[in-house]
């Protein structure tokens, strides 16, 4: 292995700015605030964070919200900078029961037990009307 030599002064950055990036932190301590910085960025807010900061912000707690929300970006001709999901948690949180659904309907989906997936499957039934 490469010995390693710690820096002592700052790495000139390599890009201007990052493709992705995850802000990761314990609650409340100004994750939401950071990104309301941004310069034309839209904060996809989906636990109701963003009430104490002034951005550009929309708020959504379902599946059929979000996507809405992407149609209009794209619909506008992806107006923003930058778009930040607030919080990835809950993202996946919204996204789970119509994945299961999605894989539910495949050859090897077709094979699990959807019942015993925690209620998802029997919860995205309502959501999505299958």
């Amino acid at each position: 292995m490469a010995e390693i030599i710690l820096p002592t002064q700052k790495v000139t950055a390599s890009h201007l700015s990052p493709k992705n990036l995850i802000i990761f932190s314990k609650p409340k301590v100004g994750k939401t605030s950071l990104l309301a910085q941004l310069e034309d960025c839209l904060i996809i807010d989906l636990e109701d964070g963003s009430d104490y900061v002034d951005a550009l912000k929309l708020k959504a707690s379902s599946w059929e919200e979000i996507k809405a929300i992407g149609k209009a970006i794209k619909e506008a001709n992806f107006p923003y900078k930058y778009i930040a999901v607030d919080t990835i948690t809950a993202l996946e949180t919204i996204a789970l029961p119509y994945a299961e659904l999605l894989y539910s309907r495949t050859p090897m989906g077709k094979k699990c037990r959807w019942e015993l997936r925690m209620g998802y499957h029997l919860q995205s039934h309502q959501l999505f009307g299958s």
